[in-house]
């Protein structure tokens, strides 16, 4: 996707990734070396991504999705791009993703968007337990 600064990112869900731990919703720098055809490209960062289904922004599949795009895409686009739409309050959906994320690694279901305390609650009983999975150890 282009950027308002000319440069070329990719978002999308990834399976695999050294700095987020994986299951979850990335932005990433710019694309240095993109190959649609074999599905693969190079970011400035030098990780190298496999390029899943390619679709716009309007089409993004869920409202996690649709957030997560919010917060890490729209703020680097030009005023003028279409974007999907979201309600309800940012710091909200912010923590919700991160709650979606932490369950994924968790296997457990992940708390409603719409309930803030939820949300709150979720983070705080579930934080020790997230940060020891993704250090690949298990809680003593």
């Amino acid at each position: 996707m282009e950027l308002a600064d000319g440069s070329e990112a990719l978002f999308g869900f990834a399976i695999e990734h050294g700095g987020t731990g994986g299951l979850s919703w990335v932005l990433s720098t710019s694309v240095v070396w993109l190959d649609a055809e074999a599905g693969r490209a190079r970011t400035l960062s030098g990780r190298r991504y496999t390029l899943g289904r390619r679709v716009t922004a309007m089409e993004l599949p869920t409202e996690e999705a649709r957030i997560a795009f919010a917060l890490l895409v729209t703020p680097h686009l030009d005023v003028h791009t279409a974007t999907p739409p979201t309600t309800g309050d940012p710091a909200t959906g912010a923590a919700w993703v991160a709650a979606c994320k932490m369950s994924r690694h968790l296997n457990v279901a992940p708390p409603p968007l719409h309930d803030p305390a939820a949300v709150r609650d979720f983070l705080g009983s579930n934080m020790e337990r997230y940060m020891l999975a993704r250090a690949g150890r298990r809680p003593s």
